[in-house]
């Protein structure tokens, strides 16, 4: 997208974040691991009968998504690793200009994808509990590296309601897209809810995308991590 700034110079302002980017190469890495745990898996499994993709545990309290909700905005290390993360993206390119370089503008813009995360969440897990839907992401009990990944993919668009039964995920839709428009809010004059707000959304669904993809692999990341057995080794874990 090119737009004009303040000096009537052409600017290029990209809403897509290093957060999209993480999500595109964490497919092709999740996939790799997979690929290379389901073959050996599978001798195993062949001969066992699937459980139902749609065993799901008890539905959370009130009580239960409110620490939910606090966890993944406040207490959690992951929304901070991702604001910091994604902020390099815009930071390199010194997108928006108006926010300059250095590390005050590079705080400007963690601070910006903090907002953009917390709002996503706010809606997200606010629209679930009125609507009785989950928030969380379950792993498919399936085998098979490309049906765990379709998996993850089609629950970035689809969630469970109460009785277990797959529904649209409207929560996740409005948080993604709402967030990237309220976002436009606190950006330099130029940049415009229905259009860099939609893009911002766009990116916002590729980086659930991606966080399905790593917490459907997860067990297989843990495994295959280089560190995880000197890790082990000093915690004294078995």
């Amino acid at each position: 997208m090119i737009r004009q700034d303040a000096d009537g110079r052409r600017q290029k302002s990209s809403p897509l974040n290093l957060g999209t980017s993480v999500a595109t190469l964490a497919l092709f890495f999740v996939i790799s691991l997979g690929a290379a745990s389901d073959s050996a898996a599978q001798s195993v499994t062949s001969d066992s009968p699937e459980a139902p993709s749609h065993v799901l545990p008890p539905a959370l309290s009130g009580k239960e998504r409110w620490h939910l909700y606090l966890d993944e905005n406040y207490l959690s290390p992951g929304i901070y690793f991702a604001s910091f993360g994604s902020a390099l993206g815009g930071h390199a390119a010194n997108d928006p200009r108006d926010w300059g370089g250095g590390f005050k503008g590079y705080g400007g813009r963690a601070a910006s994808q903090y907002g953009l995360f917390a709002i996503q969440n706010t809606i997200h897990d606010g629209g679930a509990a009125a609507l009785g839907y989950e928030p969380r992401y379950f792993r498919c009990q399936c085998t098979g590296v490309w049906r765990r990944t379709g998996h993850a993919f089609e629950m970035t668009f689809l969630t469970y309601d109460q009785h277990g039964h797959k529904r649209l995920d409207l929560p996740q839709l409005a948080g993604a897209y709402g967030s990237g428009m309220i976002s436009t809010l606190w950006y330099p004059k130029g940049y415009s809810p229905l259009v860099q707000g939609v893009q911002a959304g766009h990116a916002q669904l590729g980086f659930v995308a991606g966080i399905h993809l790593i917490q459907e692999f997860s067990p297989e990341i843990k495994r295959t991590w280089p560190f995880n057995k000197k890790f082990t080794r000093r915690s004294g874990r078995d």
